[in-house]
């Protein structure tokens, strides 16, 4: 007999931990060793290649530890686990069978007793065996029917281990799966919604700093108490319906001493229910839509702003084709002055579709008012103020305006000659709420006042006023014409 220490791959190992785990086997091997008189007791592990020792009760000093091998071909339970079947003897010198078996002299034993562990899928695990140098009556059935009880326990208990051990693996698996689930999971136990689970996405969403298990969701996240979400809850765990939410608003302190976030959520809160049908804690499940609410809210402020444009727009051609042809001499004229200000209108609506109709740069708008006239030279404007972004129901009327500024400066004032020239300026006032921009014609002819308003001036003076709730003023002054606008600055963009 020569132990060869610890068992010799994984598998046997998992077997001994597996037996190690059994809180009845040591009571069983000492019940097998009072009631027998034995001085050894083992169970084994026994395979076609090798035999184990898993736990073990030794009073002889036979040698053999737990996880100590022996040559299963030396042993008895080679040919337990080929037939299934005990073996038991007496005294194995005068026993019929086994007086010339090799084993009992190799080991030194006279006694000997071992039953099958077979296992509900008809594999046999091992053995419990003992044995003892001095021969013991063992041929009392008693005794071998109380071994095998013995061996069907330890069987059933390690189909059981197995089966918690499936069981966790399982479960750690589900939770991993719970736990990476892009949507935000949680469980809450009890009437107080006391938190027992949440995944990493829930914990991202809330915030990471926040100490969350085992503690009510009301201790937990203390800014939802008057949100109504507890109510819903509390709802759901008094019905045990579950309960739909669509685009709920939610106020968060996502991070520590942080303001709260407007967030919305789609979300389910489903009942969880034990054998009695007793709703006993709410499984909830929830998806952050806040970027497509507000993508959604957004669309619908655009089409809602497309409808108001495409009625201004219609309004401003509507009155742009009356009033050029009420006052045009000859259907030529007409034409023309149609055409410049459609164009004037469609190089604006450019400038806004480059910037998705979102703004307009001020300086932008005014080069593209400028650009058109091939006549023009940009030399002779002076161009100044700081950088500013206008919305586009600031843009549109302003940027017609300058178009009719500079159609009559062409026809009538400072650009009429060639030593004119005008003065374009703008400012911001000190509380950053109005806008100031002058129009300065100089060098040109000698200014008379209209005997009356053309449609040009008319679009300039009540167009801005009502279009952008300012204050517009033309000055015709002998040395050139002067239009003061002055706006108010809503949500500008700078």
């Amino acid at each position: 007999m020569q132990p060869r220490g610890a068992a010799h791959n994984s598998a046997i190992a998992a077997d001994i931990q597996a037996i190690g785990r059994i809180d009845a086997v040591s009571s069983i091997l000492n019940i097998l060793v009072e009631s027998t008189g034995l001085g050894f007791a083992a169970v084994a592990r026994v395979t076609e290649t090798s035999w184990t020792a898993c736990a073990v009760l030794d009073r002889i000093g036979f040698g053999l530890p737990v996880g100590g091998e022996l040559e299963v071909a030396t042993t008895f339970c080679s040919e337990i686990r080929a037939s299934g079947t005990p073996i038991v003897f007496d005294k194995a010198s005068e026993d019929a069978v086994y007086c010339t078996h090799p084993t009992p002299k190799m080991y030194g034993f006279e006694s000997y007793i071992a039953v099958p562990i077979i296992l509900r899928s008809g594999e046999v695990f091992g053995t419990i065996c003992a044995l003892d140098p001095k021969p013991a009556k063992l041929s009392d059935p008693k005794i071998l029917k109380s071994l095998e009880l013995f061996a069907e326990l330890i069987a059933s208990q390690l189909e059981l281990d197995e089966t918690l051990a499936e069981l966790r693996a399982e479960r750690e698996y589900l939770h991993a799966l719970f736990r990476q689930m892009p949507s935000m999971m949680s469980v809450v136990r009890g009437p107080d919604h006391v938190l027992e689970m949440a995944n990493d996405t829930y914990r991202r969403f809330v915030g990471e700093h926040r100490d969350l298990i085992g503690r009510p969701i009301r201790e937990a996240l203390p800014e939802v108490r008057d949100q109504g979400l507890l109510d819903l809850r509390d709802q759901v765990y008094r019905t045990g319906q579950p309960y739909i939410g669509r685009a709920q608003r939610v106020l968060l302190a996502r991070e520590p001493d942080g303001s709260p976030e407007e967030r919305f959520l789609d979300f389910i809160y489903q009942p969880m229910k034990d054998a009695q049908g007793r709703v006993i804690g709410i499984f909830s499940e929830a998806i952050d839509i806040t970027e497509h609410k507000r993508a959604l809210d957004h669309q619908g402020l655009l089409i809602n702003e497309l409808n108001h444009r495409v009625k201004n727009t219609l309004a401003t051609v509507q009155s742009i084709a009356f009033q050029s042809l009420k006052h045009s001499q000859t259907v030529e004229h007409a034409h023309e002055r149609i055409e410049n200000r459609l164009i004037a209108l469609s190089r604006v609506h450019d400038v806004l579709t480059q910037e998705s109709w979102d703004s307009a740069e001020l300086r932008t708008i005014v080069h593209q008012a400028i650009s058109p006239f091939e006549s023009v030279d940009l030399q002779r404007f002076a161009i100044s103020g700081p950088a500013i972004k206008l919305p586009p129901q600031q843009v549109l009327p302003l940027s017609m305006a300058v178009h009719e500024l500079l159609t009559n400066a062409l026809k009538y004032g400072a650009l009429s000659v060639p030593s004119g020239w005008i003065s374009i300026s703008w400012d911001i006032a000190p509380d950053g709420k109005t806008l100031s921009l002058r129009w300065d014609e100089n060098g040109g002819p000698p200014v008379k006042a209209p005997s009356k308003r053309g449609f040009g001036t008319r679009l300039i003076e009540r167009g801005l006023a009502q279009e952008l709730g300012g204050a517009v003023t033309i000055e015709f002054d002998p040395s050139g014409v002067i239009c003061a606008i002055t706006i108010p600055l809503f949500g500008r963009k700078s």
